[in-house]
């Protein structure tokens, strides 16, 4: 058995693209991440340490977000390897990145970069 922990649509105003421009007037983004995490007795004492703390995945989610980067490959990849790194029992997940407005004229739709980790 596993759990699949999911942060669906959190919204973000940031400094990310390729553009000089949208690096200085930032963009609308969504981020949703999922993981998923092995079943453990643990669980059963219905504590927070036995598991994956959503409000943790937020706050890293949120901090990398708050970065200045060209990429959102980049900004996927770092999301992961915090991740990774924090909670070594998460087996993998998928984080994607949505640029809700992307400067592309014409283009009536958003972009996205998502990431199997």
């Amino acid at each position: 058995m596993e759990y699949k922990i999911c942060l669906n649509n959190l919204h973000f105003y940031s400094f990310i693209g390729v553009a000089e421009e949208e690096r200085k007037i930032g963009n609308e983004f969504k981020v949703s991440l999922t993981v998923f995490t092995p079943y453990s007795e643990e669980i059963e004492k219905d504590e927070i340490e036995a598991t994956v703390s959503y409000a943790d995945l937020f706050e890293i989610i949120k901090e990398e977000m708050a970065v200045k980067r060209k990429l959102l490959e980049k900004t996927a990849s770092e999301i992961s390897r915090r991740i990774r790194q924090k909670f070594p029992q998460i087996k993998n997940g998928e984080i994607a990145i949505e640029k809700v407005h992307p400067p592309i004229p014409g283009m009536l739709g958003s972009a996205s970069v998502s990431l199997l980790f």
